[in-house]
């Protein structure tokens, strides 16, 4: 979770208009929308045309408050089958003085092949991503 000192309109343009696919350092195929039904894939931004690093469909938009995606990574070895892939629900509260809460929860990895493991990278990285929002969102606020 972070906060971010601007409005909610605000971060859910940083997630949403601007792309989630930014955030993780990655380039949405053009098959991506962040609409509900939808598919998406994220690829290095150095390799296009090679596997997509996370794929998945979008389950939940519901602006200005949640996003919701199920998300599988190829490039784990594991198999593409449905019980591999996770939830990513992401949530946003205004707070009272003004700043915008952001909450990510992604998973179950219980039961998954090197689950421990997996979980571990992905809190890794959403560390990572809501670190860039929050500079990225902040900045265009003071501009």
């Amino acid at each position: 979770m972070v906060r971010i000192a601007a409005p909610l309109e605000a971060v859910w343009k940083a997630l949403t208009k601007d792309g989630l696919s930014n955030l993780h350092l990655l380039r949405e195929g053009e098959e991506s929308r962040l609409a509900e039904g939808h598919a998406l894939a994220w690829y290095h931004l150095e390799d296009p045309g090679t596997e997509p690093r996370i794929k998945g469909r979008v389950i939940v938009v519901a602006p200005p408050r949640h996003l919701a995606f199920l998300a599988f990574s190829p490039a784990k070895g594991v198999p593409d089958v449905p019980e591999n892939y996770t939830l990513v629900d992401i949530t946003l509260r205004q707070e009272e003085d003004g700043r915008t809460l952001v909450t990510v929860q992604h998973g179950d990895f219980a039961g998954q092949p090197h689950g421990v493991r997996r979980a571990t990278e992905a809190g890794n990285k959403w560390v990572e991503v809501l670190v860039r929002l929050k500079e990225r969102v902040e900045h265009q606020a003071a501009a």
